[in-house]
């Protein structure tokens, strides 16, 4: 990766994890005012069209990444004329799928009792399903000029208005909770945000690509290729889409709406930690995107590796913290009665682990627009999770929703697509992939029941000292069992080699300074 791919990475990566840290304090504590001064019941609703709308967001499914996928070249190039023609047709192509989002949205309106499963009806049922569909629609607003500062390689720039926005919003909904203990001032509150931090990375576009204004008309065979490619995405999205927003509607019909409530507590601490290890990988994407126009095996096969083993580690000691510590957290958060068993805690750190681990995998489809070969993959995926989620949801409850997503994606999409990436992108074989799963596997279950074993004997109670002593140890052992797998590699000196470079860069600066 060259020098300016890593400073750019490294911004990007360093203002993430600045922007998620705040906010995921935030979100804790805006979770337990939550639960306490508008109730369970809400959080279950809310957490209900959040997964409605990820499905309606179909919409959308390929024009995004095939807009990130378009820009790679001609920002390499310097070609002002083809980005303002691509902004200016995306433009176009966003407003159309707003306004079907926003139209398909309402025709949803009449089956929402069929999936809201309460013993109490709420008030105003369909006034908040209609806060949360506005606030889908405006996050389409000047997505077109968000991405081009992504495919840039300077989301960093997005991620410090993002903190700003976010704190704000999370800082008054805390405030309007205390006082007015009314869910419809908080979902007001999430669409002000929305429209906000929407003008504002607007403004941002228009500052640095001032050329994006001109009003240049892309080619027929550009926008033919566009849409040949967003044809396979859109499929490819469409079915991940349905598997991951499958699980709070099947939860909500089969279970009840307020165990939705309760898993999504859960969620709370695996969706940020997840966008931790998003921030990491999705800011290595515009730089591979940009390798493989390099065209060169070897070193999309290196830079992958690093990627696999930082991945690994991360979904590692993640898995097991998750385990080790997630109902003991809960309980002390919001109570015991919140805290769901071993059974729901192993299905969130399993498919928290795959969720992480696949996440190479993951950067390089979206960089390489390999969706034409893998869309199939994902319709069998989501097909299998639906009938699984059905059949465990009766058979296991809740738990058995979220592992019958574990078990769609180990009996689809594992296998295949780290052979086809290996195999087109690499030129290698793909067996080694598969070795350092199972290897990250063992140390997982070895990792677990020497720290499990270790707290059984020490711990007789919990509270919030006795876990962060339990966090530090779980990391810390962990660490160590990764490290000793790891530091002989080329992969992990020629990071730790990147890393220290990077920290006597900013060191000779603020000398300088």
């Amino acid at each position: 990766m060259s020098k300016s791919r890593t400073v750019n990475t490294s911004k990007n990566i360093i203002t993430g994890i600045g922007n998620k840290v705040i906010l995921l304090l935030l979100t804790f504590i805006s979770r337990k005012i939550f639960i306490e001064y508008i109730g369970v019941q809400y959080l279950g609703i809310n957490s209900l069209f959040a997964n409605v709308l990820t499905i309606l967001s179909m919409a959308d499914m390929g024009f995004g990444i095939a807009m990130s996928y378009t820009y790679y070249k001609p920002l390499a190039e310097n070609d002002h004329i083809k980005l303002a023609a691509l902004v200016r047709f995306y433009r176009k192509v966003y407003n159309v799928i707003a306004s079907a989002v926003f139209v398909i949205g309402l025709a949803i309106m009449p089956f929402l009792k069929y999936i809201v499963n309460l013993d109490k009806p709420i008030d105003h049922l369909y006034i908040y399903y209609l806060f949360a569909l506005l606030t889908t629609v405006c996050s389409y607003l000047f997505v077109y000029k968000s991405n081009i500062i992504s495919a840039d390689q300077k989301n960093f720039l997005i991620n410090k208005i993002s903190i700003y926005v976010t704190i704000g919003k999370i800082a008054i909904q805390i405030v309007t909770m205390i006082v007015f203990k009314n869910y419809m001032i908080f979902a007001a509150l999430d669409l002000l945000a929305t429209v906000v931090n929407n003008l504002i990375i607007s403004h941002l576009a228009n500052k640095y690509y001032p050329y994006i204004k001109n009003k240049e008309k892309l080619s027929k065979e550009d926008k033919k290729n566009i849409f040949a490619n967003m044809r396979s995405v859109f499929l490819y999205k469409f079915s991940a889409n349905i598997m991951g927003g499958t699980d709070s509607i099947i939860m909500s019909s089969i279970v009840g709406t307020v165990v939705v409530g309760m898993y999504t507590n859960y969620l709370t601490i695996t969706v940020q930690v997840i966008q931790f290890s998003n921030i990491l990988f999705s800011s290595f994407t515009a730089s591979i995107g940009n390798l493989i126009i390099e065209n060169k095996p070897k070193k999309n096969h290196f830079v992958f590796n690093v990627m696999q083993m930082a991945s690994q580690i991360i979904s590692g000691i993640i898995a097991v913290c998750i385990l080790l510590l997630a109902d003991d957290f809960i309980t002390n958060w919001l109570g015991a009665k919140y805290a769901m068993g071993i059974l729901m805690v192993f299905a969130v750190a399993a498919n928290t682990y795959f969720t992480i681990v696949l996440q190479p995998i993951w950067s390089y489809r979206e960089a390489t627009g390999l969706y034409n070969k893998t869309k199939y993959v994902m319709v069998a995926t989501a097909v299998v999770n639906i009938i699984l989620s059905i059949v465990m949801g009766y058979w296991i409850g809740a738990p058995g929703i979220v592992l019958a997503t574990v078990l769609s994606r180990l009996l689809t999409y594992f296998w295949y697509e780290p052979a086809l990436i290996y195999k087109l992108y690499f030129k290698e074989k793909s067996w080694p992939f598969y070795r350092e799963f199972l290897i990250g596997i063992a140390l997982m279950a070895f990792g677990y029941f020497c720290c499990s074993g270790l707290f059984r004997l020490v711990f007789k109670e919990t509270n919030w000292t006795i876990l962060v002593v339990k966090a530090i140890i779980s990391v810390a052992f962990m660490g160590l069992l990764y490290f000793l797998r790891y530091f002989k590699t080329e992969e992990f000196q020629i990071l730790k080699a990147r890393a220290i470079d990077i920290k006597n860069k900013k060191f000779r600066r603020k000398r300088e300074k």
